[in-house]
C-alpha cells in the first residue's frame, strides 16, 4: 500500500435502490444496504463521465469475459475496500427495509415464462401498455441518507484510467455521485470530499480500536463494548464472493431491516492480515480491509 486515498459522499435517496442478490431466481430479492461493489460503482459512474467514457458496448462486455466491464474490473482491483452506512436525519430515522419482489411483474415468468409469452399478454396500467418483466426486489428508503466510502490505491487507479488525477478531479467525482445500484436508485449528494494519505493513520492487531459508522468485514474486526450494536448482513465482497459484514445499527435491525445507530460502533482488528485506515478528522469513516503485504 503506497498512496491510499478515500473518497466519501453523503447522498440522500429519493425512494430507495435496487441491488440484485447474487444467484437469486427470477424473483430477485435486494440487499438492505449497498454492498462494496455497488459503492465502487457509485463512484465509478461519475469518474467515467469525467473521463468521457460512455456505456460499455457489447464487444467490451465480451472482452471482459461476460461478467463486468473491464473499466470496473480494473477499479475493483485498485480498491482496498468500500462501504456504506445509513444515517439519522433531521426528518426522521431514515431506515432502510427490504421489500419482497413485485409478484405482478414476476407472474409471467412462473412455470417457464418467456419473452414471447409476455409480448402476447401485455399489462394495461391506465392507458399505458407495459410488458411483464422479471420480478425485482428493492430496498425502500425514502429520504434516507447514505454515507459512502471508497478507499483506493491512487497509483493503481491512475493506471486503470491511463492518466493522473488531481485532488480537484477526485472532489468532482465524490460530489457527483447520483446513482445507487440500478438506474432507478437516483440520489442527491449533500456532502462529499477526499481524504488523502497524510490525513489518515493505519492500525493493525493490538494497536487499539477504532469507531465507525460504516459496515466492516466480519473476518477483519471484532465489535467492542461502548458503541452501537451491530447486525450481520451477507453481502458480495469486492471479488463478488458473498461474505459476512457487521453493520452498525439500532436495536431491532436485522438482515432485512436496517435502522441507523444513534452512536458510532466500536471495533478492533481481529486478524493479522487486516488493517484499518482511520481518517484523523473524520473517524466515523474508518474502514478495515484485508492487507497481505
Amino acid at each position: 500500500m503506497t498512496n491510499p486515498v478515500m473518497l466519501y459522499a453523503k447522498t440522500r435517496l429519493h425512494w430507495g435502490f435496487i441491488v440484485r442478490q447474487i444467484g437469486a431466481s427470477a424473483a430477485q430479492p435486494a440487499y438492505p444496504i449497498p454492498p462494496p461493489t455497488t459503492v465502487v460503482g457509485a463512484f465509478a459512474n461519475p469518474l467515467a463521465r469525467l473521463l468521457g467514457l460512455g456505456e460499455p458496448q457489447p464487444a467490451r462486455r465480451k472482452a471482459s469475459r461476460g461478467t463486468i466491464d473491464s473499466f470496473m474490473e480494473c477499479l475493483l482491483k485498485a480498491t482496498l475496500n468500500a462501504s456504506a452506512a445509513i444515517l439519522e436525519t433531521s426528518q426522521g430515522v431514515g431506515s432502510v427495509i427490504y421489500e419482497e419482489p413485485a409478484r405482478l411483474l414476476a407472474a409471467p415468468f412462473k412455470g417457464g415464462g418467456s419473452y414471447e409469452k409476455a409480448v402476447k399478454s401485455p399489462i394495461l396500467v391506465g392507458s399505458q401498455e407495459i410488458l411483464p418483466v422479471q420480478g425485482l426486489g428493492f430496498a425502500s428508503a425514502p429520504s434516507a441518507v447514505l454515507a459512502l466510502s471508497w478507499i483506493v490505491e491512487k497509483e493503481s487507479l491512475e493506471r486503470c484510467i491511463g492518466r493522473s488525477l488531481s485532488r480537484t478531479e477526485l472532489e468532482v467525482v465524490a460530489w457527483n455521485v447520483y446513482r445507487i445500484g440500478s438506474r432507478e436508485g437516483v440520489s442527491a449528494t449533500v456532502d462529499a470530499g477526499v481524504i488523502e494519505k497524510d490525513d489518515m493513520k493505519l492500525i493493525g492487531v493490538g494497536e487499539g480500536g477504532f469507531v465507525s459508522l460504516l459496515y466492516q468485514p466480519a473476518s477483519c474486526v471484532s465489535p467492542r463494548r461502548g458503541g452501537s450494536m451491530v447486525t450481520e448482513v451477507i453481502l458480495p465482497s469486492l471479488s463478488y464472493i458473498e461474505e459476512a459484514f457487521l453493520v452498525p445499527a439500532e436495536l431491532g435491525s436485522s438482515s432485512a431491516l436496517i435502522v441507523p445507530p444513534s452512536k458510532l460502533a466500536r471495533f478492533s482488528i481481529a486478524s493479522d492480515v487486516c488493517k484499518a485506515l482511520v481518517p484523523r478528522d473524520m473517524p466515523e469513516f474508518s474502514l478495515a480491509f484485508k492487507s497481505y503485504s
